[in-house]
């Protein structure tokens, strides 16, 4: 068997129903005491219809937190020890007992992107896996889903200089679809259907992406390591931005995403998720397994699945495949918006996919574990209008109640009200404190260092005050969808783009208005409850502010690039020459693709 040949790099997962009972036990224990803590607060008077709203409220939300807490927590561990965490063994395989490479075919579908950033993420995962040594296995392909006729000319161009600019060695193909059927999964079908065959593997990448020549090689010889898998998910981490929003956001992501992703992978084991790209999938399976049909009804809850990747990795699972995140692989990247407005352009994308999820949550043929990864993507979401609603019942309790609980659990010290806040804020920020603390211990001492400790301080802060601000807009969102409107699929714009002050304030204005006539409200009625909303308040109420500042560039000093990019880990590629852009205009002098093998790919029923 090929596991028992390479058994450093297979995968097993010990122990993993019991991993699951005790992740279970630990966000429930934890739930229950922020009840405890809540019923302290309501249960002075007895329980008024209300209050059994504000407690189930309370109990959805509050249990989200204490799952991801969990989730953090042990990813912090096991990283630390250096364990892996769906094997529970050495953290990285032998490199002696690798097994060898296959035919892996490397995608990035493109929709109306702009080229030459394309180029540079392509060129800079080609020379990374030039420079191993190890290019044979690989053919590139860029899938175009733009309709027009003069964007698909300039792709093709810059194919065609790309080609002239890399060498013989690199086999670039481009493809264009004349529409944009299905969206992504229609583009990435119509490829695995005409050229999979040729492939044992499919690499997928964003049109942002880029990846080391050691992660990917890691990917197909993990793979082909263990014929159970499917799908192998890598965590991609944002760099390229120098906005301010990108390099708060970069941060974030590098000191805490690997242990989240740990986390989960300990307890979902090979029943994870799949985030779309940069990822390795079996093509074999994923023609088998994951042709996707509409969801039945019209958008925005029904029609194309916008959210593919949650549901093809529950396909897989159905199917007794398994879909695996590997934190340990690092040279994983991705770029992302520079601004607040492009940012949310992409969140109102995935809030529509993920409450699509919903139809499927109580359908049949779903595992278990491929419900709860429903349900835990749509609660992203919806948690926020329930947080919502659970402070704006709060702040009507204060303002027209006669006796307020929450004025008497407040009291002058805090009263019965602290403990539940000390407990609150412990799941909130213990994983982050923890996170930053081994971040910056493993950096040399020296100006980074030091500029890294300052650069976690304003990242927390960024996120005290933009939680708020999602909470409000997350719930905007989802009445919206839930409404009926859809929030579209347009480009992804990944650039710099500042916002002007006029247009910070015409968009941030009414949230900040609302804001601040809370406030008063407050003022007017229980001026003792202000406090206890200030940190709610505070970032509506600055929310224009927020939209210009985060749209500038960063000064390094406070807000350096990240770890990874300091390091030098990030593959780069040098400046286009004004020659080498006078060759991507060279007609393409090969053929545009490699010789067709047609198979089927079905669409799969969405009740099993």
């Amino acid at each position: 068997m090929v596991e028992h040949a390479h058994n450093s790099w297979h995968l097993h997962e010990p122990g993993l129903a019991l991993r699951r009972l005790m992740v279970a036990l630990l966000v429930l224990m934890t739930a229950a005491l922020g009840i405890a803590g809540m019923l302290t607060v309501l249960a002075p008077g007895g329980l008024s219809a209300i209050d059994w709203v504000v407690l189930g409220l309370f109990f959805m939300t509050f249990t989200t937190t204490c799952l991801w807490f969990w989730t953090a927590i042990i990813g912090i561990v096991l990283r630390s020890a250096h364990i892996h965490p769906v094997t529970l063994g050495p953290e990285h395989p032998d490199p002696d007992d690798a097994p060898g490479l296959a035919p892996t075919a490397i995608v990035m579908p493109a929709f109306n992107e702009d080229m030459e950033a394309v180029a540079h993420c392509i060129t800079a995962t080609w020379r990374s896996l030039e420079a191993r040594g190890e290019t044979e296995s690989f053919d590139f392909f860029l899938l175009s889903d733009s309709g027009d006729p003069e964007r698909q000319a300039a792709e093709a161009r810059t194919v065609s200089g790309l080609r002239a600019r890399l060498g013989g060695s690199i086999r670039l193909y481009y493809r264009a679809r004349p529409a944009n059927h299905g969206r992504k999964p229609g583009n990435i079908r119509d490829f695995c259907e005409r050229w999979g065959g040729h492939y044992r593997y499919m690499v997928v990448l964003d049109a942002d992406s880029r990846m080391t020549g050691t992660s990917l090689l890691t990917l197909v010889r993990r793979m082909e390591a263990n014929p159970q898998a499917g799908i192998i998910q890598t965590v991609p981490l944002p760099v390229g931005q120098r906005t301010v929003l990108g390099r708060l956001q970069q941060l974030a992501a590098s000191l805490h995403a690997r242990n989240l992703a740990a986390g989960l992978a300990f307890w979902q084991g090979n029943s994870t998720n799949y985030w779309g790209h940069n990822a390795i999938v079996r093509l074999s399976d994923f023609l088998d397994c994951c042709g996707l049909p509409p969801l039945p009804g019209a958008a925005p809850l029904g029609g194309d699945i916008m959210s593919h990747d949650y549901v093809e990795a529950g396909l897989m699972r159905r199917h007794d495949r398994g879909v695996y995140v590997l934190s340990e692989i690092e040279g994983s990247y991705e770029g992302m918006p520079g601004n607040l407005v492009d940012d949310l352009k992409r969140e109102r994308r995935w809030c529509q996919g993920n409450l699509q999820h919903l139809q499927l949550l109580f359908r049949p043929g779903w595992r278990l574990i491929s419900r709860l990864n429903f349900l835990v993507g749509a609660l992203a979401y919806v948690n926020a209008p329930l947080w919502l609603a659970l402070v704006g019942l709060g702040v009507g309790d204060a303002i027209i109640g006669t006796e307020s609980v929450w004025l008497a659990a407040a009291g002058v010290q805090g009263g019965a009200v602290l403990p539940l806040v000390g407990l609150t804020v412990t799941l909130l920020f213990l994983p982050k404190l923890l996170s930053i603390a081994l971040a910056v211990y493993r950096e040399p001492q020296g100006a980074y260092r030091r500029h890294l400790i300052v650069a976690s301080g304003v990242e927390m802060g960024f996120a005290l005050l933009r939680a708020p601000v999602m909470m409000v807009l997350y719930a905007l969102y989802v009445v919206r969808i839930m409404s009926g409107r859809p929030a579209g699929w347009r480009p992804q714009l990944r650039g710099r783009r500042m916002i002007p002050p006029r247009l910070a304030v015409q968009l941030g204005l009414p949230m900040a208005g609302g804001a601040l006539a809370v406030a008063a409200l407050i003022v007017a009625s229980a001026p003792a409850f202000l406090p206890w909303l200030i940190p709610v308040l505070l970032g509506p109420v600055l929310y224009p502010a927020l939209l210009y500042w985060t749209s500038l560039n960063a000064p390094s000093s406070w807000l350096p690039s990240t770890p990874e990019e300091h390091a030098g880990g990030v593959p780069m590629n040098r400046r286009i020459s004004p020659d080498q852009r006078r060759a991507i205009t060279t007609p393409p002098s090969r053929p545009v693709v490699p010789v067709e093998c047609f198979q089927p790919m079905p669409l799969q029923p969405l009740s099993g």
